[in-house]
């Protein structure tokens, strides 16, 4: 893990509100793990607390994110130019396993703007497919890489509105999906709670192993505030399961050990 500033060498608006910021670090891009994320610095005291942002992708030198402005943390970032600098904590936490079998096929399944962490998976693991939610086209990330992955088949995309790629939810193109064929299947999930929940069961129906990469507020992002935990099962504790952090124990966990009632 580092604390350093760090210099921009890219921060577009990809899609409304959306954007990717590229920064260059050669001990950070080296350090970072597909799943894991970074702690930015976002303003003065006014924004005392950092924002979380899964890493999207590693180029050499260079790691990239994705953002949706959303408050005051995010707005300041939207405004930072090529060649400003911006503090960064990270790479934090666990993320997803890299370890999968060569005969199981990996299946991405994202949502909105969840689709964050799976551009550093796509570039770094083998045999996957992708399926990609979002409420309406103009949500859609990196829709011209995405568009390509369609074409060869890798990626499957589901809008809300219909306005892009199938209409309706993405869980429901997964579901489709493992209906033909389940057999040495592996999900990695990241979206919104009631999705991931979704995926979760969708998983168990056709008894399919999930890795889930939660979301949540984070104070510190290096377990000590206690801010971010979540119930999730451990059967060495006498109720079943414990509070776990999302930003030191996770972000990811294993789909069937989430408690999401």
């Amino acid at each position: 893990m580092f604390q350093k500033d760090v210099p921009i060498v890219e921060n577009v608006e990809i899609k409304p509100h959306n954007f990717l910021m590229t920064f260059e670090d050669a001990e950070i891009a080296a350090k970072s793990r597909v799943g894991q994320f970074l702690q930015f610095k976002a303003g003065g005291i006014e924004n005392m607390l950092r924002v979380p942002i899964s890493i999207c992708r590693v180029q050499g030198d260079r790691v990239s994110i994705v953002y949706h402005v959303i408050g005051n943390g995010t707005e300041f970032m939207a405004k930072l130019a090529v060649g400003d600098s911006i503090n960064v904590v990270g790479p934090l936490g666990n993320g997803f396993p890299t370890d999968i079998p060569a005969e199981k096929e990996i299946l991405f399944v994202a949502g909105g703007i969840g689709f964050g962490p799976f551009p550093f998976a796509m570039d770094t693991l083998p045999n996957w497919k992708l399926f990609y939610g979002v409420r309406d086209e103009s949500q859609l990330l990196l829709q011209d890489e995405i568009a390509g992955l369609e074409k060869a088949g890798q990626a499957f995309v589901a809008t809300d509105n219909g306005s892009y790629g199938a209409k309706g939810f993405v869980t429901d193109l997964l579901d489709a999906y493992l209906t033909k064929d389940a057999a040495n299947k592996v999900i990695f999930c990241c979206g919104p709670n009631p999705m991931m929940k979704r995926v979760c069961e969708v998983a168990a129906k056709h008894g399919v192993e999930s890795y889930i990469s939660m979301e949540d507020y984070m104070g510190c992002g290096i377990g000590i505030c206690v801010g971010c935990v979540r119930k999730i099962r451990d059967a060495s504790k006498p109720e079943g399961w414990d509070h776990k952090k999302v930003c030191k124990d996770g972000p990811v966990f294993k789909g069937e050990d989430i408690l999401w009632n």
